[in-house]
């Protein structure tokens, strides 16, 4: 290995150690500051200091070396008695640390230290005033500890981009475990259908057997060929049978070994619910300073393992949710005097595991909500306030207000809540909030344990099949449509609790196709926290576990979908997003303005698109985004496929990869310009071969457009297409 990869290796390993070890530090020193006498966190804090520092000169990174060897002499000298820690040393140490994550950050960046916030922390060190340690200190002193072993067999860095990818070839081994147990299942209707035809010919060998015999002079031959026939025939079911069980016993097999290897790919994303909470006592320490509060933070649920994904979201949500406790719950030490509290204020944040869903609570025993307040910002804005205190509090987390006269630098309910409400829904979350005047506020969160896989009602729509998550999906109903009523201009389901709005689910979704009615209407019941949405769907397919791979319109993910499944038949399933179908159909009258019943839009002929690729999973995708767009899509494996399949349903436009067999996409263009019938044709290529010359080849034979994979997106493949249909 040359010295600069492993220069590079080095600096890498150790900005990693040097986030784990911050996390430490910070940890350590809140315990110490809160039990000064410990010398246990004495200990560990000289242990990080030490580590580091030598990690750093192992790196070449001379100034966290020298930073850190400031840092080890001075926890030296509070270890041997000769220093104490006073607030201001504790704060100097908690500039230290977060001298050493803001190095961190530029480290990982690539940013240079040069003005990096060192000095100041050593000096605040240095400059502090000597007075005697506290004696369980300088009793419990002793000589340096020696840093403990790293042992690198304990655990492996993986880039996160290397698990993506081994999730989603998880989900690819999923698809294939279904098609080989579908396999099984073929082989068995086979074996029985053999089954049969043996046991018939039986009987009838046995009459034409007396038929030959009775009939013939000499009935040797004959017989014996019938006897063949019917052994042949055993022999076929036998290896038949024999086929279909070890393919049975395979499938289980490899369905037992897909389940062990989701397992633990699912496993390797997986994060404790604590990591979230890392920052928060230090940021609860700082900002209830600030404030001129005392407050306290607990956690309960720190071993709760959620995906790094939703990690992330929890973290962004829960970091908003407590600077707001803190800056708009919890009461001065004074006020909380006056009305019988205690003068610190409780902050708990708890994670659960229920079912299949994680419920995240953070709570205060501060002073509530002020619905009044809410409602008077609401007027003063020029909106309508809702009567119904749910009403109220949906507002504050929609529209952005603060009760706040002037805004501070800690926190804004408004915008606060509008940050959570954004966090919680990218992570496919819902959120809701209990207060009691004066006694405090419990807001609670609800999320998938994970984004990599959902459990989903696959439905129809059209030719598009659709995944619901069976955590929004509270039941399926058949309906007359006269049992549809019209209340306010809406369509409503009367039920028993409150009549449920009724939204076409292909309205909503404008490139989906609605089918006339006919008979029964078939709606999913959803539910999104306390609201509620029925929808229609033409059928429901399944209830399958889905692997999701993310789906983007240029860089933006598509309204509404949350992500795409490859399914066990080789289509693709878009992924709905609740929470943007329930904002679609509660929040206007789209998919309910025209009663159900009454004949949507007459839309023109479906024009044809055929798409040649040979590979499965760009052929799926590129069909599944066509017939979400509207077109009638075909699909072939290569050039000489795809000309057979022009011949015998025609098209009026063609996307091709270049590189297949048989028939490559150029000798494909070059037969659809020699075509009378075809030479209009529009074609589209689609390839990954993106040279000069490929491209100007491509263009020489007649192509109308040449799309590059690597800049591929699925909005300039719709532009390109809608252009040359016109």
């Amino acid at each position: 290995m040359r010295a600069d990869e492993l220069s590079a290796r080095l600096l890498s390993t150790f900005v990693g150690e040097l986030e784990e070890q911050v996390q430490v530090w910070n940890a350590r020193l809140l315990a110490l500051e809160s039990k000064p006498d410990d010398p246990e966190q004495l200990r560990t804090l000289f242990r990080v200091a030490h580590t580091l520092k030598g990690a750093a000169r192992a790196a070449n990174v001379p100034l966290i070396e020298q930073t850190c060897h400031h840092l080890e002499t001075f926890l030296a000298q509070v270890q041997a008695g000769s220093v104490s820690l006073d607030r201001s040393r504790f704060n100097a140490l908690f500039a230290a640390a977060d001298a050493l994550g803001e190095a961190a950050a530029r480290l990982r960046s690539g940013r240079a230290l040069v003005d990096a916030s060192f000095a100041p922390v050593v000096a605040a060190l240095e400059q502090a005033p000597g007075t005697p340690a506290p004696p369980a200190v300088a009793e419990a002193v002793a000589s340096p500890t020696a840093p403990e072993p790293r042992r690198d067999d304990e655990s492996v860095r993986v880039p996160t981009e290397r698990l993506d990818a081994l999730v989603t070839a998880g989900g690819d081994l999923l698809v294939g475990s279904r098609r080989v147990a579908g396999r099984a299942g073929e082989l068995q209707a086979l074996l029985e259908a053999v089954t049969a035809s043996a046991a018939e010919w039986r009987q009838a060998g046995r009459r034409l057997r007396v038929a030959v015999e009775s009939a013939s002079a000499a009935p040797q031959p004959a017989v014996q060929t019938l006897t063949k026939l019917n052994e042949s025939l055993r022999g076929v079911a036998r290896d038949v049978g024999r086929l279909a069980r070890a393919a049975t016993e395979d499938a289980r097999a490899i369905s037992r070994a897909t389940g062990d290897v989701l397992h633990h790919v699912r496993r390797l994303r997986m994060r404790p619910f604590a990591e979230a909470g890392e920052a928060l006592p230090r940021m609860v320490r700082d900002l209830a300073a600030a404030t001129a509060k005392e407050i306290d933070v607990s956690f309960t649920g720190t071993d709760v393992e959620v995906d790094r994904a939703v990690l992330d979201g929890l973290r962004d949500a829960l970091v908003q949710l407590v600077r707001n406790a803190v800056d708009h719950g919890i009461e001065l030490p004074s006020q909380r005097a006056q009305a019988g509290k205690p003068r610190r204020g409780r902050i708990s944040v708890d994670a659960a595991l229920v079912g299949d869903r994680v419920l995240v609570t953070v709570g205060d025993d501060g002073a509530g909500l002020d619905l009044a307040a809410i409602r008077a910002k609401l007027e003063h804005r020029g909106m309508a306030a809702p009567a119904g205190e749910d009403d109220v509090v949906r507002a504050l987390f929609e529209t952005g207000i603060s009760t706040r006269e002037e805004a501070t630098a800690i926190s804004g309910r408004g915008v606060g809540l509008d940050v959570v409400r954004a966090a919680v829904a990218k992570i496919q979350g819902t959120v809701r909030v209990a207060w009691e005047p004066g006694r405090g506020t419990t807001f609670t969160l609800e999320c998938p344990p994970t984004l990599a896989t959902v459990r989903a009602v696959l439905v129809s729509v059209g030719p598009q099949v659709l995944g619901i998550p069976t955590t929004h999906v509270e039941r399926l109903l058949r309906v007359n449509p006269p049992e549809i009523k019209r209340v306010e201009g809406r369509s409503v389901l009367p039920t028993a609790q409150a009549p449920v709005p009724v939204a076409v689910l292909a309205r909503l979704l404008p490139p989906l196709v609605e089918r006339p009615l006919r008979g029964p209407l078939l709606l999913i019941l959803l539910r999104l926290g306390d609201r509620r949405l029925a929808v229609t769907v033409d059928e429901a397919l399944a209830e399958l576990e889905l692997v999701v791979r993310p789906v983007y319109q240029g860089e933006r993910p598509l309204p509404f979908v949350s992500g795409a499944a490859l399914l066990p038949d080789g289509g693709i399933a878009l992924l709905l997003d609740p929470v943007a179908l329930f904002a679609a159909a509660l929040g206007t009258e789209v998919g309910a303005a025209a009663a159900l019943g009454e004949p949507a839009d007459t839309a023109p002929p479906r024009r044809r698109i055929l798409v040649v690729d040979d590979s499965l999973t760009t052929r799926a995708l590129e069909q599944s985004i066509l017939e979400a767009a509207g077109y009638e899509v075909r699909t072939a494996v290569d050039g000489s496929d795809a000309w057979r399949t022009l011949q015998e349903y025609g098209g009026d436009l063609v996307v091709a990869d270049v590189e297949m067999p048989r028939m490559d996409g150029f000798a494909l263009c070059e037969a659809i310009r020699a075509s009378k019938q075809f030479k209009d044709l529009p074609v589209v290529l689609v390839t990954a071969m993106e040279t000069p010359d490929h491209r100007a080849r491509g263009l020489e034979i007649g192509a109308d457009a040449y799309i590059g994979k690597s800049g591929f997106d699925q909005q300039s493949l719709l532009d390109a297409i809608r252009q040359l249909l016109g």
